[in-house]
């Protein structure tokens, strides 16, 4: 069994993989050696453990899972991975970015496929037929964009996303939600036009916890996949753990 640990800027998820087959899921507010002894008590036969982060790296964290595992493999840019590679400045290449390149490519070789990553940040990112990772662009998500209009201005409010969002709207609030909201989505949609224009043939695939908010708003043809960093995850532990 395969424990994969994606330590996200918001929150922490785990999943326990048997082969290619998710068996048990979990999210924290943050991970330590109690959370991971309880999962390693409700499974006892994880054998190998990739942890991912785009926080700072916890020592602690990172003694308790060598000590208490076979192995641990601790993503990083130097970590060998089953695509090519081809960002200029991969030491700052978030890792929760190349992990869901890694389970584009496993679920759609040979296909190009755009994966568009709705966190804290929103994330676009391209890998082509080839297998090669070619790169992609960063903005702020979400929450990012309502608390910046709310915390450097003087009189806007806190506002928060919608679906049912309007065009125009009459008073500020919804012209707050408006403005993200639709934004966002504009800027979703003319990304991807370009995007296509220039590889064709394209998969594109959402994940991220705000993905709910643009998939069926948007005139492509979307596939959500809510675990596509963990498929990545697994296929980078799986590959390493066949090299040993």
């Amino acid at each position: 069994m395969h424990l994969c640990i994606d330590i996200g800027n918001s929150q922490v998820k785990t999943a326990v993989y048997s082969g290619t087959r998710i068996i048990g899921k979990s999210s924290w507010a943050a991970i330590g050696p109690r959370e991971v002894e309880k999962i390693k008590s409700d499974y006892p036969q994880i054998k190998n453990v990739i942890l991912c982060s785009v926080r700072h790296d916890n020592p602690d964290l990172i003694t308790y899972l060598r000590d208490k595992f076979p192995f641990l493999l601790v993503l990083d840019h130097e970590t060998a991975i089953p695509v090519e590679n081809l960002y200029e400045s991969k030491t700052t290449l978030g890792k929760d970015r190349l992990a869901a390149i890694t389970g584009a490519n496993n679920n759609y070789p040979g296909r190009a496929v755009l994966v568009v990553d709705t966190g804290t940040a929103i994330t676009y990112d391209i890998i082509n037929e080839s297998g090669q990772y070619l790169g992609g662009n960063i903005s702020p998500g979400i929450t990012l964009r309502f608390r910046s209009l709310h915390e450097f201005t003087e009189r806007l409010p806190l506002a928060g996303p919608r679906n049912d969002v309007p065009l125009l709207a009459n008073n500020t609030e919804e012209s707050i939600v408006s403005g993200v909201m639709n934004g966002i989505l504009f800027e979703m949609q003319l990304f991807i036009d370009r995007i296509e224009e220039q590889f064709g043939d394209l998969v594109i695939i959402f994940t991220g916890g705000d993905a709910k908010y643009f998939d069926k708003k948007l005139k492509n043809t979307i596939f959500v996949d809510p675990d596509l960093i963990f498929t990545g995850l697994n296929r980078i532990l799986t590959y390493n753990v066949e090299q040993k």
